[in-house]
């Protein structure tokens, strides 16, 4: 009786003890990670910020549920696929036949002619910059005057031979030119979107303006510089008088107006704010209306981080790769116009998000022509205009 008690205990403690070794194991492994972990957190919170954020109170976005022109439709879910050739068309445009224009991220330019009831044909490539083309309108010239983000200012002649107009101003460079207008007497107005020569999401966190209006005399062939302290300039528009050019500034949901013509000539002031996203291009129509695409409505979070410097830096320490995210767009396609005088006519709406990511809209023969940039849907759209 005694040898079996004694030869029980023996099992017993053979059986306990490689699980009580195990699990002392365990709990020093899940100490060690865990201590790992803080000091991984206290390093990264003690690391100097990339940046030094201003704060900002953004103005409350309006509302789409309430009555007015802001109010949700779905006017653009409806859109017509007119090619898909260009998979990001950033800016569209037409020439003097009617024929549409627009660039792609990889540097390619396309043609997409019509057939005479105005059917889109195949697209085909006209030129190929070899940089990023944003903005293109023709001159009276015929040519084509490109702004394009990693060449400047360029002119492209119909067949296709590019000439560099302008990658400098004052003797530094021309970072990004991003989008661009041509007045009758052929001066061309175009915006430098941020000497951080890129986009990036530090530049949201720190909340600084680094953007220039620039314009360009083909008589002289020299750039100067208009206005300065620009949040991410953007799209560019002369009034239909040209005595007033207006530039995105994408940054803080407003459009600013430089006086060319008149008393104020010389300055500026705010054509509208606190829009309800992120305005891009902006086009006149013939009634001298101005259309703006919306790349994305208002990203709460960014809002909250413009009004906490310490949420900004902290964010702006994380890699670029793992903020895109933060700063992606919705998907809610959105434009607006306005009228001559800044009032907002109305809203186009795609709340389906099938058709999102909008930098342009362009009126034309009866139609709304949509453009989007990476990050967006793919191809150029187009709807009727239908009040």
């Amino acid at each position: 009786m005694p040898n079996t008690q004694v030869r029980s205990v023996k099992s017993t403690e053979g059986v306990n003890r490689p699980k009580r070794s195990l699990r002392a194991r365990i709990y020093r492994w899940g100490l060690s990670l865990l201590a790992v972990l803080v000091l991984g957190i206290l390093v990264f919170l003690l690391v100097p910020s990339p940046i030094k954020p201003a704060k900002w109170s953004a103005p409350t976005a309006p509302s789409f549920e309430e009555a007015g022109p802001w109010k949700q439709n779905n006017k653009l879910s409806s859109a017509q696929l007119v090619t898909d050739a260009p998979q990001f068309p950033e800016f569209i445009t037409f020439d003097k036949e009617g024929q549409l224009y627009t660039g792609d991220s990889d540097g390619k330019i396309y043609k997409v002619p019509f057939d005479a009831e105005g059917n889109p044909q195949k697209a085909q490539m006209f030129a190929d910059t070899k940089g990023t083309p944003n903005g293109l309108i023709f001159d009276a010239k015929g040519d084509l005057i490109v702004t394009d983000v990693k060449r400047g200012l360029l002119s492209i002649n119909p067949s296709g031979s590019i000439e560099v107009l302008a990658d400098q101003v004052d003797g530094k460079p021309i970072y990004l030119a991003n989008e661009l207008d041509i007045a009758k007497d052929g001066s061309i107005y175009f915006s430098d979107t941020s000497n951080y020569g890129s986009v990036t999401f530090k530049e949201i966190a720190e909340n600084k303006p680094h953007g220039r209006l620039l314009k360009y005399d083909p008589k002289t062939k020299q750039t100067t510089v208009l206005l300065e302290g620009l949040y991410f300039a953007n799209g560019v528009a002369l009034s239909a008088d040209e005595d007033f050019v207006l530039v995105a500034e994408s940054y803080h949901y407003q459009l600013t107006r430089y006086w060319l013509k008149g008393p104020k000539k010389g300055t500026s002031d705010i054509f509208v704010d606190n829009l309800a996203g992120f305005p891009d291009n902006i086009t006149r129509d013939d009634q001298g209306h101005f259309w703006v695409g919306i790349f994305t409505t208002r990203i709460s979070f960014v809002d909250q981080m413009h009004s906490n410097p310490w949420l900004a830096s902290t964010m702006a320490k994380m890699p670029e790769s793992l903020l895109s995210g933060a700063s992606a767009p919705a998907k809610h396609g959105l434009a607006m116009e306005l009228s001559p005088q800044g009032e907002l006519i109305g809203s186009w709406h795609d709340p389906e998000g099938k058709l999102y990511g909008v930098t342009t809209a362009v009126s034309h023969n009866g139609y709304l022509y949509i453009g989007t940039a990476p990050g967006g849907s793919k191809g150029v759209h187009r709807v009727l205009l239908t009040k």
